[in-house]
């Protein structure tokens, strides 16, 4: 016959029970929502850790980015300064040292008479059998152009003998028929000269690569 439990043994069988249905699910339960809460926080790092990283890769690809742009920015800021620089240089010195080397020339008669004649004289070995005039600047005295022609050249003018225009040096030769102008004037020539000789002239001051 199994002994009558006393006050004290039923209290401990209770209590061993309470242990069994109460706390010991409670621990392992708790147990199992710190190790589910660890591996979600460590999850919840290494993500971001992650976007952090992938954070810093885009933050790297903008700043190359921005200093890509920023060094063919300056770079092209660079070649419109020096190209600036260069037309600045040739129109100042280069153009006007031209413009300076045939004004005076120009502003002769024995220079005017030689353009026409050279020009008719092609034209001739062309054959080139139009009415001519010859205009000459009104800085020149006609009658002293008139003067130094060759009469063949006189009688090839339909005017027998030069004209003044309205240009301030040079020469200008007309095909009346063909209503062409064959433009020696301080102008013209002026361009003509500056395009023969721009290039060796900015291959001597700036180098062959311009």
């Amino acid at each position: 016959m199994k002994p009558t439990d006393t006050g004290k043994d039923k209290v401990k069988k209770i209590c061993e029970v309470l242990r069994k249905e109460t706390l010991e699910p409670a621990e392992r339960e708790s147990a199992e929502l710190l190790n589910r809460a660890k591996h979600e926080a460590e999850a919840m790092v290494q993500k971001a850790r992650k976007e952090a990283e992938e954070l810093r890769a885009e933050a790297r690809k903008e700043i190359e980015r921005k200093k890509a742009v920023l060094e063919v920015s300056l770079k092209q800021a660079c070649q419109q300064t020096l190209e600036a620089l260069r037309q600045t240089i040739i129109e100042k010195l280069f153009h006007s040292e031209i413009g300076r080397l045939l004004h005076q020339p120009l502003q002769e008669a024995k220079t005017a008479a030689r353009l026409i004649e050279a020009v008719i004289t092609a034209l001739e070995k062309e054959g080139v059998q139009s009415n001519l005039s010859a205009y000459i600047a009104s800085s020149i005295p006609a009658h002293e152009v008139n003067a130094l022609l060759a009469p063949r050249i006189i009688q090839r003018l339909r005017e027998k003998g030069v004209m003044v225009g309205t240009f301030s040096g040079g020469v200008e030769v007309k095909l009346d028929k063909e209503n062409i102008t064959l433009d020696l004037s301080e102008e013209a020539l002026k361009e003509l000269v500056a395009n023969y000789t721009r290039k060796d002239f900015r291959a001597t001051l700036f180098g062959a690569a311009f």
